[in-house]
C-alpha cells in the first residue's frame, strides 16, 4: 500500500500513533472525505474486491464506494498503520425489523485496549469508532445503542435523540474471510431487485449536515435547512458528483457479462 497516497486521500494530516486517539480521527477522517457512492453499479461496470483495484479506484481514482469496498481498504489502511484490525460480517435490519442473510454488510473490529466497531462505508451511521460494550453513545451527531446478544453477536441501534432507536444492524466479532463476501457482493451489482440496482446513491457527512445524491436528486442538508434539487440528464449529475463530491466519473454505460448466479440472495438498503 501507498500509505502516504492513502493519507492524502483522507486528508489526514496529523501523527501515526496506535492510540485510540489516531484511531477516531482517521475513521471520522474517511467518513468525511470518501463518500458512500454505488455509480459504477449505476453505470453497469461490475467491480471486485481485490485489494489493489479496490484502492486504485477510491484513492487514486479519487472515487468512493459501498460498503465491502471502503471497510475492506479502511481495514487494510488500519492494519498497515499497525493496529489490530479485521473485517467482520453484519446483518442489516429491514424496516420491518428483520435481518438481512449472512454477509449483507461488512463491518470492522479493533483492538485497543478496547474493542472498538469501525465502519466507514454504511453511508449514514456513526461517524467515530463505537466502543463495543452495552449502553448508549454520542458520536456527536448521533445516538447508538450496542446489545450484547451472546458472546460473539452484538446488535447496533441508532438514535437522533437518544430516546427512540431503530435497529440498524447485527454484527458477529467471529473471524470470516473475504471470500465469504464474493457471491453476495456481486449480487448487489446486479440482481435485479437490489438496492443499488434500482437505486442512485452518494453521499457524505458535512461538518453541519449531510450531502446526497439519491436518483434524480441533489439533497442538502445544513442544520435543520434543507434543499433538494432535481438533477435531469447524465451531464448534469456528473457535473454535481464533481462540483459537491469532487468525484471526475465517465458516465458512459458500459454493460458487463453476467456468469450465471447461484441462487440469489437477499438484499437490503443501505
Amino acid at each position: 500500500m501507498n500509505l502516504k497516497k492513502y493519507l492524502e486521500r483522507i486528508k489526514y494530516t496529523d501523527r501515526l500513533e496506535i492510540t485510540d486517539e489516531v484511531l477516531f480521527k482517521l475513521h471520522q477522517q474517511h467518513v468525511h472525505q470518501v463518500p458512500f457512492e454505488n455509480v459504477d453499479i449505476y453505470l453497469k461496470r461490475h467491480f471486485s474486491l481485490e485489494l489493489e483495484k479496490v484502492f486504485q479506484k477510491i484513492v487514486s481514482h479519487k472515487r468512493g464506494g459501498f460498503c465491502y469496498e471502503l471497510n475492506l481498504l479502511f481495514n487494510w489502511l488500519l492494519n498497515e498503520v499497525g493496529f489490530s484490525s479485521r473485517i467482520i460480517a453484519s446483518r442489516i435490519y429491514n424496516e420491518n425489523g428483520t435481518l438481512g442473510p449472512p454477509f449483507d454488510h461488512m463491518s470492522g473490529y479493533v483492538k485497543t485496549n478496547k474493542a472498538f466497531l469501525v465502519d466507514v462505508g454504511y453511508g449514514d451511521l456513526f461517524v467515530i469508532p463505537l466502543e463495543i460494550k452495552e449502553g448508549i453513545q454520542y458520536d456527536g451527531r448521533n445516538y447508538f445503542r450496542i446489545e450484547k446478544l451472546n458472546e460473539n453477536d452484538f446488535s447496533l441501534s441508532m438514535s437522533p435523540d437518544g430516546l427512540e432507536f431503530q435497529k440498524r444492524y447485527l454484527f458477529s466479532l467471529d473471524t470470516v474471510h473475504l471470500d465469504a463476501f464474493t457471491s453476495i457482493c456481486f449480487d448487489k451489482q446486479t440482481h435485479p431487485n437490489s438496492y443499488f440496482v434500482k437505486n442512485l446513491v452518494c453521499t457524505k457527512p458535512t461538518q453541519n449536515g449531510r450531502i446526497t445524491i439519491f436518483n434524480e436528486k441533489l439533497i442538502e442538508k445544513n442544520n435543520r435547512h434543507k434543499t433538494e434539487t432535481l438533477l435531469q440528464g447524465n451531464d448534469v449529475l456528473k457535473t454535481y458528483l464533481k462540483d459537491k463530491f469532487d468525484m471526475e466519473v465517465d458516465m458512459d454505460f458500459i454493460p458487463y457479462h453476467q456468469p450465471k448466479m447461484v441462487v440469489p440472495v437477499g438484499i437490503n438498503e443501505i
